[in-house]
């Protein structure tokens, strides 16, 4: 199920609200859109509070939370899928993926995000915070967490249009994504961390990656 489009720099346009849908026979979620209006914390206040958090608590993040984190990450603002994060040549070589253990109303597995649609695909159920754990140095808080976003580097194109820039030009892209998940996060009254300890092989073959993805960030949401 697609989004209507946005209407470029016209703050007034806004898509009106999709129901969450599940389709049973291919696992697809459709996540809710965010509000036009929130009337949480300002940008400022975000940036002040921010912290990193590597304690969550055992309890579930609702589906609602779930697709404001990742529409703040790389949602669709714009004519041409324009997103929230910047991107060189808006060629978007990130990929993201989802690792849902405690998300309400979502079977806990390793889901791929379409921007596009605002939705998840299942690609395989089963919880894999604790093997996810060990390929990233051991660091407990990936076990905690109730989601976890694997944010990949495909540079095909990329490399194309900038050449050797390009692994770095996506690593760019990873922290603007990063950025916005955690702000998002604080706004919501969430913890979020983001991590770089990878082993990239460990988990390309934990997840079954295709070879060329490039695992390149790892950020965590909960509640704390």
């Amino acid at each position: 199920m697609k989004r209507p489009p946005l209407i470029a720099n016209d703050s007034q346009v806004v898509p009106p609200s999709v129901p969450t849908v599940r389709d049973v026979a291919t696992e697809q979620v459709t996540l809710p859109v965010p509000p036009a209006v929130h009337d949480g914390p300002t940008l400022d206040d975000c940036l002040r509070i921010r912290r990193s958090s590597r304690n969550f608590l055992a309890e579930p993040v609702s589906l609602a939370d779930t697709g404001r984190l990742l529409w703040a990450s790389q949602g669709c603002t714009g004519l041409g899928g324009l997103r929230t994060a910047p991107s060189a040549g808006a060629i978007y070589p990130i990929r993201s993926y989802v690792l849902a253990a405690a998300i309400e109303g979502v079977t806990p597995g390793f889901y791929s995000y379409d921007a596009d649609a605002g939705s998840l695909r299942l690609l395989r159920k089963g919880d894999r915070r604790r093997s996810l754990a060990r390929a990233a140095a051991g660091q407990t808080c990936v076990e905690e967490c109730a989601f976890a976003l694997l944010l990949t580097g495909w540079y095909k194109r990329a490399v194309r249009e900038f050449g050797d820039a390009a692994p770095r030009l996506a690593a760019m892209e990873c922290g603007h994504i990063g950025q916005n998940f955690c702000l998002q996060a604080t706004a919501l009254g969430l913890g979020a961390i983001g991590l770089g300890r990878l082993d990239p092989e460990a988990v390309r073959l934990l997840l079954r990656l295709p070879e060329d993805e490039e695992p390149l960030y790892l950020l965590l949401a909960g509640r704390i």
